[in-house]
């Protein structure tokens, strides 16, 4: 195989790579910026109308 073709290769992989890696550094700081906490109440209504049905 030819070495211009491998290198190419290689490096579009390496490309790739980094994006997946930037995009996930992305979206777990953004779920830590934007996390709401859960309200306690809510459990609660939802386990009384578990039963209701």
């Amino acid at each position: 195989m030819d070495p211009v073709l491998i290198k190419l290769a290689l490096g579009g992989i390496a490309f790739l790579v980094c994006i997946g890696l930037l995009f996930g550094i992305g979206l777990a700081l953004a779920a830590q910026k934007f996390a709401v906490e859960a309200n306690p109440k809510v459990e609660e209504v939802l386990e009384v109308l578990a039963g209701a049905q």
